[in-house]
């Protein structure tokens, strides 16, 4: 198995926020002053022990990165200055309510030319019952404000199946977001898990037709309007592809520094302390995994075909010394009958009916 080992993104793990929205799982806590100060400390630690020089790609996110005072963004930034010089994309994700004119200002000095700007829902009401923080109006500023200082590239997420929410008012989700020509869109079908308001409310997940239904209207009413539809949760304007996110669905290394930040260098995945008190002071990298090669095929396939790009079978045959259209061939013919899969220019790629059963694709390949 031969692999590449040259790193080109590196992830930043921000896990502050001004409030914990009810169906949030990431790794966050409520902004506190001290913990700020020492976490940027520690930080700074972890960086310069990988010393990232010429990453192509680098993503803070969070938590919520924006919800830092501007001094410690301010020394976030800088800390990663020298890191930064040859980066292609540089994204940092942000809430409306703390993304002002001088933090974007400040974003825009040190060379980020992306922002991830979190709504979920354009819809006040629903907005509140989830404890965003945040307007459609406010939206709608921070947006106008980051256009005025030089953001053309601003990526939108929203949550498919919010509690209450019908098909009627996810598709005026999509009609205010796309009024506001921003050129990338994700949409993330909501999952319920432990340990989050949601779940001690006994809030449901859509069911699997319920959202395949959003899912449609959204692949469908994006296109007319010039989205690509390049992976399963993301839409983008021509040229505005997420270069960091391809890294992940190229299965490609990539560092990850911060409070449960997750990596992967060689041929090992590691992840580190959730836990604030333990982060920095007892080490950083709470567990790793040897990559077996078994496993390395099975993530080359589970991520390459998310994307319309699909799995290159040259790289493949030369990575597992394999020809997946031998090894495969009954499997790869039924797949192709049943319109989930085409090959094409020797790549295997997911149509979107595949790609919304990718499972049903990689038990049969893997």
């Amino acid at each position: 198995m031969k692999r590449m080992n040259k790193v080109k993104s590196l992830y930043v793990h921000i896990p502050f926020c001004d409030s914990i929205c009810d169906y949030c799982d990431f790794t966050k806590l409520l902004y506190n002053d001290k913990f700020a100060k020492e976490y940027l400390e520690n930080l700074k630690r972890e960086l310069d022990d990988y010393s990232p020089f010429f990453v192509e790609t680098i993503y803070i996110g969070g938590g919520t990165p924006t919800s830092l005072p501007y001094d410690y963004l301010a020394e976030l930034l800088k800390m990663l200055s020298k890191y930064s010089s040859n980066v292609k994309e540089y994204t940092v994700e942000a809430n409306p309510e703390n993304l002002n004119p001088e933090k974007l200002s400040l974003l825009k000095e040190y060379g980020v030319n992306r922002i991830s700007i979190g709504v979920q829902t354009t819809n006040d009401e629903i907005s509140k019952k989830i404890n965003r923080g945040h307007t459609f109006e406010e939206v709608k500023q921070a947006i106008k404000n980051a256009r005025e200082i030089g953001f053309s590239n601003i990526n939108i997420d929203l949550i498919i199946g919010l509690p209450n929410v019908t098909k009627s008012m996810f598709e005026k989700d999509l009609e205010n977001i796309v009024s506001l020509g921003v050129n990338h869109i994700s949409c993330y079908s909501l999952t319920v898990h432990p340990n989050t308001v949601f779940y001690r409310k006994n809030i449901e997940e859509p069911t699997p037709e319920f959202a395949r239904e959003l899912y449609d209207f959204a692949h469908e009413f994006l296109a007319k309007k010039g989205f690509v539809h390049y992976e399963i949760s993301n839409w983008a304007k021509e040229g505005k592809m997420s270069l960091h996110n391809l890294t992940y669905w190229n299965n490609e290394n990539y560092y990850g520094i911060g409070l449960g930040a997750s990596g992967y260098l060689g041929s090992k995945r590691y992840k580190n302390f959730i836990n604030i008190q333990k982060y920095g002071k007892v080490g950083f990298i709470e567990e790793t995994e040897e990559v077996e090669n078994k496993d390395l095929r099975t993530y080359q396939l589970l991520t390459n075909l998310r994307t319309i790009f699909g799995l290159d079978l040259e790289k493949f045959k030369n990575l597992f010394n394999e020809d997946l259209l031998v090894t495969k061939k009954n499997e790869v013919y039924e797949l192709i009958k049943e319109k989930l899969i085409v090959v094409e220019n020797n790549k295997l790629k997911s149509t979107y009916e595949g790609m919304m059963v990718l499972d049903q694709i990689l038990l049969k390949l893997i």
